[in-house]
């Protein structure tokens, strides 16, 4: 599961702050819309085998590049 809060749109970017599993400390991930790829970003030393979450974040928010008005918060699950 990632968490996805604080979820802004501008004229090239996409940015967020990231959740994974029960972490309480945020990912910031930005995603340049011209390119579709996020900028650096670190994982808390304890979830560095959360990747593929962020993953799944990149393809969410590569899915509002064409939404005029993003959501503020999004879940994804998967098992």
């Amino acid at each position: 599961m990632i968490k996805l809060r604080n979820i802004v749109k501008n004229n090239d970017s996409i940015a967020c702050d990231a959740y994974v599993e029960d972490c309480e400390t945020s990912v910031r991930l930005s995603m340049d819309i011209g390119t579709g790829e996020l900028n650096s970003f670190s994982l808390p030393n304890e979830y560095s085998w959360c990747a593929s979450h962020i993953a799944h974040a990149k393809k969410y928010l590569y899915s509002l590049i064409n939404v005029s008005n993003v959501p503020k918060e999004h879940c994804i699950m998967w098992y």
